[in-house]
């Protein structure tokens, strides 16, 4: 397997990973800064599907276990620089004709060192900028990256295989971090038409002072599923547990100061005019009809209907329950894209508040 291919591979990875990680991210930024900036995204994500990348350069192709016969006295050096000797030895470079210099780049004791320096560059400019390591940060955590690249090689990928199946080098761990050491000079030459750092933090945390509609819903999101998990756990003693405990969850939950655990998470509140239990009542009734029943109603009457439209009207009543459906699920994009509020809250005057601090 190339290079090439195990590129190749972290590409086809990637959306696994990058879905894995979505939630986690999205979490970490709205709690930090009550935004989601799309430039530091996509920095974000680039930099997980570069790690990921180096990740499977080091540990693919992957041998079949039974062919794996070596010790691990025989898959490590520790004497630095052989690589050097290795080159002067091996490689068919004469600096007085020319005609070498090319076959001296095409051979392994050449071009393998290089690959070693220039997998690691990206690193130094990624903790450089994005990060904002210092030159010693920088060096440190390069060659640390390097080390556990080493080490999954010599505990052959974590003691699947009984012994190494590729050579633990402290030469790859030299190469490497000089790789991340130039990483962190060459971003230095580019700061001047790369985004500010410090001002993509600045419009992020503006953007947070106000509470988005993705911000309200994912935190609705994390809401429904501690609803779901408690209800779920109490279903087989109390009928109708899910709506019971979303009534309960959403009338006492918020009545201290305007937090749910979604809300809590993501760093905001909500106040509404007279608060108290009743009218947060209310507002929760609001919620298991707009988000639950409304829905389940709709989906009852095509499930009702679904394979009974044998006339025009049954038809037609399908048809109207399912556009509906759709109207109801575009109105709702509609409002979260559009930062606007939900009629439950609407009708509750109820407002929501940012607790970022800067």
């Amino acid at each position: 397997m190339t290079y090439i291919s195990s590129i190749k591979t972290g590409i086809l990875i990637f959306p696994m990973l990058a879905l894995f990680i979505t939630i986690p991210y999205m979490i970490w930024m709205y709690r930090r800064y009550g935004s989601i900036n799309i430039i530091k995204t996509l920095i974000v994500y680039s930099f997980v599907l570069y790690l990921e990348s180096c990740y499977l350069l080091v540990i693919l192709p992957l041998p079949k276990v039974a062919d794996v016969h070596t010790s691990y006295s025989q898959m490590i050096n520790l004497i630095p620089f052989v690589f050097i000797g290795d080159f002067i030895r091996e490689s068919p470079f004469n600096l007085f004709r020319l005609s070498t210099y090319i076959q001296a780049i095409k051979d392994p004791t050449f071009y393998v060192p290089i690959f070693n320096i220039l997998m690691l560059i990206p690193f130094g400019m990624y903790l450089r900028y994005y990060f904002k390591f210092s030159l010693k940060k920088v060096i440190i955590f390069t060659a640390l990256l390097s080390l556990f690249f080493e080490l999954t090689q010599l505990s052959g990928l974590y003691f699947i295989y009984d012994s190494p199946y590729r050579i633990c080098d402290i030469d790859d761990i030299i190469q490497n971090t000089t790789g991340g050491l130039l990483g962190y000079y060459i971003v230095g030459l580019f700061n001047s038409i790369l985004p500010d750092r410090d001002n993509l933090d600045e419009v992020s945390l503006k953007k947070g002072e106000s509470v988005s509609g993705l911000r309200r819903i994912f935190a609705f999101a994390i809401d429904v599923f501690v609803i779901g998990f408690i209800s779920s756990t109490i279903a087989i003693f109390i009928p109708f547990s899910f709506i019971i405990v979303t009534l309960l969850y959403f009338t006492f939950m918020p009545i201290k100061n305007g937090r749910t655990i979604g809300s809590r998470i993501l760093n905001f509140h909500f106040e509404m005019e007279n608060k108290n239990k009743r009218n947060l009542f209310l507002r929760s009734l609001g919620i298991v009809v707009y988000f639950y029943a409304l829905p389940r109603f709709l989906n009852f009457i095509m499930d009702l209907i679904n394979g009974r439209a044998d006339n025009m009207l049954l038809v037609s009543i399908f048809f109207s329950a399912f556009m509906l459906f759709i109207i109801y699920l575009l109105l709702n994009i509609i409002l979260i894209l559009s930062n606007r509020k939900f009629p439950f809250d609407k009708i509750g005057r109820v407002s929501y508040y940012s607790d970022i601090k800067k």
